[in-house]
């Protein structure tokens, strides 16, 4: 559960950024280059022979949000380099884990790798002890926690704005139930 917790937060967080980079962004010359090659590139390759036609006008913004949910859809396992594929193909953030807590996305890779084997191996998998699962918990929470703080600081420069796409009040639930 913790695994599609993870897998889910990442996923929803790309389209999310997509979905206000396109709200906030008219011009498609104010995105970054990585995006626009994306967006090119995907509908370059598409087998829909009319597909171009789907950029007029403000078009471009369902067809790049369209392709990051196809590529979403298709996730399954929420490892550091897929993850940064999709950060860096989808919004042009070279290295996604950069606004990670951990220093080493090798951690976020293990918990991915034991969810795994479990899934896969069921009871013949290695036992997870409370102890690393807590760790793994911990692991999560405090890496959302981060990237959520950096991505909305990334995305309101991104845009231009000058207000952040979303308050940074994290712990103040937490706070309520002290």
């Amino acid at each position: 559960m913790l695994c599609a917790a993870w897998e889910r937060y990442n996923e929803d967080l790309l389209l999310e950024s997509v979905s206000y980079l396109s709200q906030t962004t008219n011009d498609i010359n104010n995105l970054n280059k990585q995006i626009k090659k994306t967006i090119s590139a995907k509908v370059k390759n598409d087998n829909n022979e009319v597909k171009p036609i789907e950029l007029a006008g403000m078009g471009w913004k369902d067809v790049w949000y369209n392709y990051a949910k196809l590529e979403t859809e298709l996730l399954h396992t929420p490892k550091s380099n897929k993850l940064k594929l999709l950060f860096s193909t989808y919004l042009g953030i070279a290295n996604y884990s950069s606004l990670w807590k951990t220093t080493d996305p090798r951690e976020i890779d293990e918990f991915v790798s034991d969810r795994g084997e479990i899934a896969h191996n069921g009871n013949k998998a290695k036992y997870i002890t409370m102890t690393k699962l807590r760790k793994y918990q911990d692991l999560i929470i405090d890496n959302v926690i981060e990237i959520d703080s950096k991505m909305a600081l990334e995305l309101k420069n991104m845009a231009g704005q000058t207000v952040l796409p979303w308050a940074q009040d994290y712990f103040t639930e937490i706070e309520k139930y002290k």
